[in-house]
């Protein structure tokens, strides 16, 4: 008889033996399962007196991590960091199977976008600065600052209820074992920005820092808008006038380090803090249009043409500071204290041309200058307890309080007419100069405690011997205040500066001249239905879930469990100043949920698993996707509003994923995966003078794929007997994910057609909104990454190819009443290389970094089709980006 175990039921298998041989159990039984991971690879030969009998130890190079879970998850961590050289948790995880990065920022999990998606910090949701989404922008977190990131990809109740692609759970640095330092630097050059000419201006003193010093502040309106106002708005010429200059390298340095004190035998406290800077500037270069329907041709045509020159500077910080107790070996006690921020400041010109349908020379410039700062902090303190005395029960709680800032003030724009001989003249035209000041305040409030109860049947048993029960609760409350005020500036018309010169296009010199006792200037204020200034939103949750967790036989183990959510969502939308009195929240959900999970684990044959699952789970609207209010993206100059009547999607997910370890952290794996989405959230493009979007509940929609993930070390040497590869392995990690969707637009939707102060609730035939058929909004056909490395342990080196691929996919939606396809954007292909060397010198310990981003320069593309017609959207070249560091532990 031969019995194949897995490392977790060593013992458990040893228990079953008994059952069967009282001689083989004594001969066979493990005192400590990972010693027999350790030491017993090979079968173990136990004699009886009847017959030779083999006991081979099942699942042996499993990661604890995935052998203790039925769940389908991907974990990256410190080392996994060093070798890609990503700098944030968002480039991090678009090297995982089924994960794709979405402006740099987001992730899109298995095809769907990151309105699918969670942020966990140590396990608590995260509030977000992004205007646009409830998700917290994954760039936010420095790499730097993390122990690890687990991305899960099958649902489990002890997780929030909202769950479409995956869970992300950012994991910070622990408690360090032993003290330690670390300093570090870096520095880089873009090659199409560093040193050479960009658009910039001068702003604040402290705008190195990140933090505005003030000046950008908006005016008090206390008296109304007089003509003060006005000269407080526009007297400092350092937020007016846009320059050209050298750009700067970038730079960045951290520091991060840690002790441990054993106050007696039975308290320990350990401390750990990190801290880290980043100065990058990007230079974007490339053309914009928007493609429609030439009603005399009956071809796709560019009715706009617009150039695009940008120059981007980001400043980022970050701190990170965790205190652990430790309390008699079976208590543990954490408080962490996590604040990031990453500011924009951006000078852009956008220049249009001829226009595609008439011909005509429209001859405009568009000057922008902005400054974004985003911010999130959050407070965490979490325990850890275990009770032998009460069946080993274990107890997990945690509570945080966090908030998150996106503060644009001080966003100007400013039209000019070009004339023949190129000189430049100020618009006077409505909202031809704007200054807009735009604020989100958005926090979050969490409060969780897990239970778990061991039930493991002692003697003879075979099933059901290891079980575990699970309960828990968790309290939820996310708040969000969006305002935005909005000025123009009016008189403008020939308009001299001080010097007496009319046609000047220095801004301080007219709008000195504008705002002067006797001037003619005036500001008005952009206050009505259209464009109301504030948006209050809030969404509270009571959830609470059981569970059961059993090793079934020594071979199958299963989750079954089930979530209750009572959660409501509200957004109301208000313009400051109005009549209030009629005033009613546009959009609320109020719903309660069940959401059911039953996972598989089966254990074949020697490391081999098999994991099937089903659940179910939902996806809410997006504050922003709910208040009726407009929003500009500065990224793309599409105009975004909010639909009050949207509702929440609903999702059945199906998962079926077999995996083979064949060595240590070496395997290969396959999945299949199918999701049921009714009611799922699309953006569109509607009908308007601008490209404007806005969001549609889908009547239904599927999505279904497969994903490979192989990773191994080569041994090279032995295939080809050269000595170059005798210190040497050669490391292979390759992932591929296909995958297909389709929107059903049989059936009616839900839109606004009232204003957006007064909301009417209006239904429109699908079919009429989307293409039936097409694929979601965000989901590529093809994701594939590649990671060739050469390691030399002795010589403490790492070489690494990195390549990573995303197909085309929806940006946003089609007008079909107008026969206006949608936005597609291909993502450029990314080939970086890196490379790490430790070594020593002057008795420290140092480790050199090369990391070189996007060799090959490719660019992006967002671009219409129609048939043989293709117009192109937005299109801007991403350059080479070379970088070096260096670090120093101490």
């Amino acid at each position: 008889m031969k019995r194949f175990m897995s490392a977790r039921s060593v013992l458990l298998t040893s228990a079953c033996l008994a059952w069967i041989s009282p001689a083989l159990a004594q001969d066979a039984t493990v005192a400590d399962p990972a010693a027999a991971v350790e030491e017993q690879p090979a079968p173990v030969e136990v004699e009886t007196e009847a017959r030779q009998q083999t006991v081979v130890v099942r699942g042996q190079f499993i990661p604890d991590e995935k052998r203790n879970t039925s769940e389908v998850s991907a974990l990256i961590d410190e080392g996994d960091f060093s070798l890609q050289g990503d700098g944030d948790a968002a480039a991090a995880l678009a090297r995982v199977a089924g994960i794709a990065a979405a402006e740099d920022e987001f992730i899109y999990v298995r095809g769907l976008n990151e309105r699918y998606s969670t942020a966990l910090l140590n396990g608590s949701p995260l509030p977000s600065p992004a205007p646009l989404r409830r998700v917290v922008p994954l760039n936010l977190f420095p790499t730097s600052t993390l122990k690890s990131v687990l991305v899960q990809k099958t649902y489990s109740p002890n997780l929030p209820g909202e769950f479409g692609g995956g869970t992300v759970d950012l994991r910070t640095k622990a408690v360090p074992d032993e003290p330690f330092l670390t300093v570090g630097v870096s520095a880089g050059i873009d090659v199409q920005t560093s040193l050479r000419d960009g658009l910039m201006y001068d702003g604040g003193e402290t705008d190195w820092l990140g933090i505005d010093d003030g000046s950008r502040d908006r005016p008090s309106v206390a008296d109304g808008l007089t003509r003060e106002f006005g000269r407080q708005l526009t007297d400092n010429s350092s937020l007016l006038v846009m320059q050209q200059g050298e750009v700067n390298p970038n730079g960045g340095f951290d520091i991060s380090g840690g002790t441990r004190v054993d106050l007696n035998n039975d308290v320990s406290i350990g401390f750990t803090a990190s801290g880290g800077y980043s100065n990058e500037w990007e230079t974007k270069r490339g053309e914009r249009s928007f493609g429609a329907i030439n009603s005399g041709t009956g071809r796709l045509e560019p009715n706009q043409k617009f150039t695009r020159d940008s120059t981007q500077n980001t400043i980022g910080l970050n701190a990170l500071a965790t205190i652990g107790v430790d309390l008699f070996d079976n208590h543990e006690i954490k408080f962490t204290g996590l604040v990031t921020r990453s500011s924009e400041k951006e000078a852009r010109i956008v220049s249009t041309g001829l226009d595609g349908f008439t011909q005509e020379d429209t001859r405009l410039r568009n000057d922008y200058l902005e400054w974004i700062e985003q911010q999130l902090w959050s407070t965490q303190v979490q325990g850890e307890h275990f009770f032998p005395g009460l069946h080993d029960l274990k107890v997990e709680w945690r509570g945080s309080y966090s908030e998150a800032l996106r503060d644009a003030p001080y966003q100007l724009s400013n039209i000019y007419r070009i004339a023949d001989d190129g000189s430049l003249s100020l618009s006077n035209s409505p909202s031809a100069n704007r200054m807009q000041f735009s604020r989100i305040d958005d926090d979050t409030t969490d409060f969780g405690i897990d239970l778990t109860l061991p039930l493991d049947r002692a003697g003879d048993c075979f099933f059901f011997c290891e079980t575990e029960l699970k309960a828990g609760y968790a309290y939820v409350e996310n708040d969000r205040k969006a305002t935005s005020f909005i000025y123009d500036i009016n008189g403008v018309a020939g308009a001299p500066g001080p010097d007496g010169r009319f046609g000047t296009n220095r801004l301080d010199y007219i709008y000195a001249y504008l705002f002067q006792p006797d001037g003619p200037g005036f500001i008005t204020e952009i206050k009505n239905d259209g464009f109301p200034q504030l948006y209050l939103a809030t969404l509270e949750i009571d959830a609470g879930y059981v569970g059961l967790d059993t090793q079934v036989t020594p071979y199958i183990r299963a989750a079954v469990g089930v979530r209750f959510e009572d959660a409501i969502q509200a957004v109301d939308t208000q313009s400051i100043g109005m009549d209030l009195s009629t005033n009613f929240v546009e959009g609320v959900i109020d719903e309660q949920d069940w959401f059911p999970a039953v996972t598989l684990t089966w254990n074949p044959i020697d490391a081999v698993q098999v994991r099937g699952g089903y659940s179910e789970t939902i996806t809410r609207p997006q504050f922003r996707e709910l208040a009726p209010a407009v929003f500009n993206n500065s990224e793309t100059d599409v105009t975004f509003f909010g639909n009050p009547y949207l509702v929440n999607a609903s999702i059945k997910n199906y998962d079926l994923r077999a995996e083979y370890y064949f060595a240590r952290d070496q395997f290969a794996t396959i999945g299949l995966f199918y999701k049921d989405i009714t009611n799922p959230i699309e953006e569109v493009l509607v009908p308007a003078e601008t490209v404007q979007t806005s969001f549609i509940n889908a009547p239904a929609a599927e999505l279904y794929g497969f994903e490979v993930e192989y990773e191994q070390v080569l041994p090279m040497q032995q295939w080809t007997g050269w000595s170059f590869f005798d210190d040497r392995e050669l490391q292979l990690k390759a992932n591929y994910t296909w995958s297909d969707s389709s929107v059903d637009a049989v059936g009616e939707v839900a839109v606004n057609v009232g204003t957006n102060l007064n909301p009417v609730r209006g239904f429109e035939d699908a079919s009429g909104l989307i293409l039936d058929g097409r694929q979601l909004q965000g989901q590529s056909e093809h994701l594939f990454n590649l990671q060739v490395g050469l390691l030399n342990e002795s010589a403490r080196s790492e070489y690494n190819l990195l390549v990573n691929y995303v197909s085309e996919r929806i940006r946003s939606g089609e007008i079909l009443a107008r026969g206006i396809p949608a936005f597609l954007e291909q993502p450029p292909m990314t080939v970086d290389f890196v490379w790490n060397k430790g070594f020593n010198m002057g008795g420290g310990d140092y480790e050199f970094s090369l990391n070189v981003q996007n060799l090959f320069g490719e660019s992006y593309e967002a671009y219409q089709e129609s048939g043989p017609d293709k117009v192109f959207v937005d299109t801007y070249k991403q350059d080479t980006v070379f970088s070096i560091g260096l670090k120093r532990r101490f």
